[in-house]
């Protein structure tokens, strides 16, 4: 059965002496699903390194996450195999799964264990696409929760992003939980400017699914460049009840101003994407 854990004993590799220090080796075997097929996790905690324990305990599971080691919603080893493998104390174990929690790269489950956290989603910072093709090209089905549409009266912020001129009093709102395999990822919140006498319905954007389908397909407006900008946020009671996260738990706020392919402005976005599921890349060069 995928992801149970071995029943017999953690297999110790002895101790090694290097440059005269004592280093604890472990190996830690798991069942893959396959009969006869383990995942080896040999590691080493360092007894007289400057980090603390749990610190490079963390590490070491961290490092077996990143490395494909253990499975999305896969169990961890538990405190009293992590104990035995490691040598080091129940409070350390813990301090280091909080830690690991508190990153992103586990979760806990009541009554059940602390689990292996999704990998987060990487997007580059030079891309310019939407949430769903985000989605699909990450092997997951975009979906969304249309909360809100319909027209405001813009703030001085919302104003100047779309250079609106003073005549214009409202624009157009859509509020959307963002959703990939039907799990909340970013809430999403969009103004547009469009053609004179032309809308977006919610007719639309449950046919099409993408706002920047709907833009291209229906108004020939195509999303060519944009301006963004990133910060990090705190999830409020309402934010974090419509992501399925604690309230103060970390979000990433990315605001976008996007051009058409006359360099006239079409959008400014606000998306808080959960800080556990998220992660932009960026390349540099000199």
């Amino acid at each position: 059965m995928r992801g149970r854990l071995h029943p017999g004993r953690p297999c110790y590799s002895g101790l090694t002496t290097l440059q005269n220090k004592t280093i604890i080796q472990a190996s830690y075997s798991q069942t893959d699903g396959a009969p006869g097929k383990r995942k080896s996790m040999p590691e080493m905690i360092d007894p007289d390194d400057g980090l603390p324990r749990y610190y490079q305990l963390a590490n070491i599971l961290r490092e077996g996450i990143s490395n494909g080691k253990f499975s999305a919603h896969e169990p961890i080893p538990s405190e009293r195999q992590l104990e035995g493998l490691y040598s080091v104390s129940r409070t350390t174990i813990r301090q280091a799964i909080d830690l690991l929690i508190r990153q992103g790269f586990l979760y806990r489950s009541h009554g059940r264990g602390t689990f292996v956290s999704p990998q987060k989603l990487q997007k580059g910072i030079s891309e310019l696409t939407s949430f769903s093709e985000d989605m699909k090209q990450r092997g997951l089905v975009p979906g969304q929760k249309i909360l809100e549409i319909g027209y405001v009266q813009p703030s001085e912020q919302v104003r100047a992003h779309l250079e609106l001129p003073a005549t214009v009093e409202q624009v157009l709102c859509i509020e959307r939980l963002r959703l990939g395999n039907e799990v909340p990822m970013g809430l999403q919140t969009s103004y547009n400017v469009l053609p004179e006498g032309q809308t977006i319905t919610r007719t639309d954007l449950e046919e099409y699914g993408s706002l920047y389908k709907i833009l291209q397909e229906k108004f020939h407006l195509i999303p060519t460049e944009a301006d963004e900008t990133l910060e990090v946020t705190l999830a409020t009671p309402r934010e974090a009840a419509l992501l399925e996260i604690p309230p103060g738990s970390p979000l990433l706020l990315s605001e976008r101003t996007t051009y058409s392919q006359v360099r006239r402005v079409i959008e400014f976005v606000k998306i808080l994407y959960r800080g556990d599921r998220y992660r932009y890349i960026a390349k540099l060069t000199r």
